[in-house]
Parts: C-alpha cells; sequence; structure tokens
C-alpha cells in the first residue's frame, strides 16, 4: 500500500492537482486497492474527525478578520505610520515595508496577502525613488513571510490542533521571533540601501508621527485585544478570533467608513472560500499522516534516528532540513501538517520543548514561501510587482539567506520563543 500511497500523491502533484485533492486522491486509492482489512468507512470518519475541533474554529475567523483588515483601509494608514517612524532612514521605503509587514502580521496572519496588499502601495514609490524593480519586489516578499509569525497566525492555530501546546502560548513565543526576523530584514536593507544610495522619504516631525499614529492606532490594538483577552482570562484562543472579527467589521465600516455591507459580504464569500481550502487540506492530510503511520512509514523513519540517540541540536538539524526541502514544494499547512507529527516523536526524548518547536515548525515552514521552484511569494511577486519569475528568484537569493541565519538563531536559542511565555507561565519548558 505505502508506495502506491507515495506514488500516486507524486503523480497528481506532477500533474498539478491541487494538494489537498491529491493527498486524499491517494489516500482513498491506496485503501481501495490495498484495503488490508481497513474499512472504507474510515475515510469519512477520519476525515471529519480531523477538523471537528474548537481550536480550528479560529481558522475562519481569523481569515475574515485579516480581510477586513486588508481591504478596509488598514494597509494605507499603516504605510503612512511606518513611513513616519522610519521612512527618513537610509533606504526608507524597504524601511517602511518592512515595519509596516510587521504591523499589518498581526492582523492578517498570511504572508502572501500582506506581499500584495502592501506592494500595491510601496513598489511604485520605490520605482521612483531608483529602487531597482527586482530589489523591491523580493524585499516585499521577504518581510510579507512575516505575517505567519507574527500572531494571530492561522499555522499556529493549525499545529495547535495537532499537539498540546496551546494556541495562547504559540502565539505569545511567535512575537520575538518575528521582531527578530524583522529587524535582521531591516539591517540588511540599510546596508543594500547605503551601498547603493536608496535614499530616505525625509525626516518627520513628532507632531506629523503622532497624527500617523492616530490614523493607525485602531488596528494595532488588535493583536493586544486577541493576546490580551486570552491571556487575561476574557476569552479562549477561538473566541478571540470572533472578537477579531467584530473589531475588524467595527473599525472598517463604522469608525474609518471604506467598506460597505456589500463589501463585508464579498470578503465573507472571499474568506470561506479560502478557509474550504485550508479545512480540505487539514482533513486530507490528517488522513494521509494516519495511513503513514497505520503501514509503518512513520517509524520505519522516526524510531532507527530515535535509537542512535543523537543530541537535540542534530534533532533540530535535522527537522530543520526536512522541512526546508519539503518546503521548496509544498504549502506551509501542508508542510505542518504531514511533518510536525512525524518530527514531534523526535522532541520529547532529544528534551525539545513542543513549544519552541512549534515556532520552528512555523518559521521554517514559512520560508517556503520564498523558497524555488514552488514559493508562493515569488508567484505573488511575479504577478504584482511585473517581473519575471526567473528575475525574481535571482533576486530572493540573498533574502533567503537572510532567513536561514534567522531560523537558525531562532532554533539554537530556545529563550527567544520561549521566554515571552515563561514569563506567565514559569513552568512552560
Amino acid at each position: 500500500m505505502t508506495p502506491l500511497l507515495v506514488i500516486s500523491f507524486l503523480l497528481a502533484m506532477v500533474i498539478n492537482v491541487p494538494i489537498g485533492i491529491a493527498l486524499a486522491f491517494a489516500a482513498t486509492l491506496a485503501l481501495v486497492v490495498f484495503p488490508g482489512g481497513i474499512p472504507l468507512i474510515i475515510l469519512s470518519q477520519t476525515l471529519y474527525s480531523s477538523i471537528d475541533s474548537v481550536i480550528l474554529l479560529a481558522v475562519p475567523f481569523f481569515m475574515l478578520a485579516g480581510n477586513l483588515m486588508k481591504t478596509g483601509g488598514v494597509t494605507r494608514r499603516l504605510v503612512v505610520f511606518a513611513n513616519a517612524l522610519v521612512g527618513g532612514m537610509a533606504g526608507g521605503l524597504g524601511m517602511v515595508a518592512v515595519v509596516a509587514c510587521i504591523f499589518f502580521a498581526g492582523m492578517t496572519g498570511s504572508g502572501p496577502a500582506e506581499a500584495a496588499a502592501l506592494g500595491i502601495l510601496l513598489i511604485p514609490s520605490m520605482v521612483e525613488s531608483n529602487y531597482t524593480r527586482g530589489y523591491a519586489a523580493s524585499l516585499l516578499a521577504s518581510a510579507g513571510s512575516l505575517g505567519i509569525i507574527i500572531p494571530p497566525s492561522i499555522p499556529m492555530v493549525i499545529y495547535s490542533s495537532l499537539t498540546d501546546v496551546s494556541v495562547g502560548n504559540l502565539f505569545l513565543a511567535g512575537f520575538l521571533p518575528g521582531i527578530l526576523i524583522g529587524l535582521i530584514l531591516m539591517t540588511f536593507n540599510y546596508m543594500v540601501s547605503s551601498r547603493r544610495g536608496y535614499k530616505g522619504t525625509g525626516k518627520h516631525s513628532l507632531k506629523e508621527i503622532g497624527r500617523a499614529l492616530r490614523g493607525a492606532i485602531l488596528p494595532l490594538f488588535m493583536p493586544l485585544i486577541i493576546v490580551g483577552g486570552i491571556y487575561g482570562g476574557i476569552f479562549t484562543p477561538t473566541e478571540s478570533a470572533a472578537v477579531a472579527v467584530a473589531y475588524a467589521m467595527f473599525v472598517t465600516r463604522f469608525v474609518y467608513r471604506e467598506l460597505s455591507f456589500a463589501d463585508i459580504w464579498s470578503i465573507s464569500l472571499d474568506s470561506a472560500t479560502i478557509t474550504a481550502r485550508v479545512l480540505i487540506m487539514v482533513s486530507a492530510a490528517t488522513l494521509f499522516s494516519w495511513l503513514l503511520t497505520v503501514q509503518g512509514v512513520t517509524s520505519a523513519i522516526v524510531e532507527p534516528v530515535i535509537a542512535m540517540n543523537p543530541p537535540p541540536w542534530a534533532v533540530l538539524g535535522f527537522a530543520n532540513l526536512t522541512m526546508l526541502v519539503a518546503g521548496m514544494f509544498v504549502d506551509v499547512f501542508s508542510n505542518i501538517l504531514i511533518l510536525s507529527p512525524l518530527l514531534l516523536r523526535l522532541m520529547e526524548p532529544a528534551g525539545i520543548s513542543e513549544l519552541h518547536f512549534g515556532i520552528v515548525a512555523t518559521v521554517n515552514s514559512d520560508m517556503g514561501n520564498i523558497t524555488p521552484p514552488f514559493g508562493l511569494n515569488l508567484f505573488v511577486a511575479s504577478g504584482a510587482f511585473k517581473k519575471s519569475y526567473v528575475e525574481v528568484v535571482r533576486a530572493i537569493v540573498p533574502w533567503l539567506a537572510i532567513a536561514i541565519v534567522s531560523l537558525m538563531i531562532i532554533t539554537y536559542v530556545p529563550e527567544i520563543s520561549l521566554w515571552l511565555p515563561k514569563q506567565l507561565y514559569p513552568g512552560i519548558k
């Protein structure tokens, strides 16, 4: 059964079948041809039970909240505020792109959404300021990856559904790694801009910064409301997602007044469609992973590694290498859904925190968005910024190197992820 399972999945991927359908097709075909005593009813039961989770209810809500914020005038206000803060530095518009992505990450939970929304606003200005289009596109593609690291993060919600790690702890653990990656990107942009002569947009007075802050203050409160509400015991992580939707709808419809009720309906339909794709992928990947476990593939891969009793640094290195290679071919959700259950079995014997590994897995999987040949942000950058795919890939290479350095730091300095959660719960490991 196992060869048919793997080969049929790979063939489906080669002919460009959506990955969720490819996983479900491979599992179904394997069970039909080689039932092995497993009744076919297990298909429907596993598909249903995999998404029968209160935690996963947060996915559609966070998706909708992010889309409301993205469409309702928030992007422009965040760019104005970021420009007031850092626009005067060398490479000012590049700095604005990174800072705006950090702010925007607290609302969307989606890297490609950030890259596309901010790119539309910033790329024309960057080109007018003599930035090469390739540099501008690769910068936005890289900074957009912050969308799933800084909470709220949909991949973190999915990881939580696979483990006993709470969504709240994952959200809190994601803040410092996200800020660290943002600072590293800004440093690299400053170095390149100083060498190439990319100038800033001019210094801004405190009065101008204050005015820009007033315009952006309401959306900036969203991540604080979400995480603060969870840790204050006001609502659960799932309820926090619903609160985020209500808050986003209030801000965009009644404060900024840039969305009509017809717009909200259209955005809701789009969000429901995207959510359906994600949940199909979750259920199909769960079925696929279950079959691999039943067939003994998981044990055949994991047990020899455990028997070698590798040190923690080697286990983390193996996990990173595995997920990095997988990220070249599959999306963020599939990477986490398929590989996390497998790799988690290596973490406990090595004494590695599931919480820390959750952040490492999220950052690692997110790098797949800017990794050829199938990085989603690369295609977004190519289409939205009118550059050929090959040019974008060539321009992304130094940013990918920076991302790998950031991943290594986060991987081997676990306190970056664990320090904030430990302040609230000292017993966390």
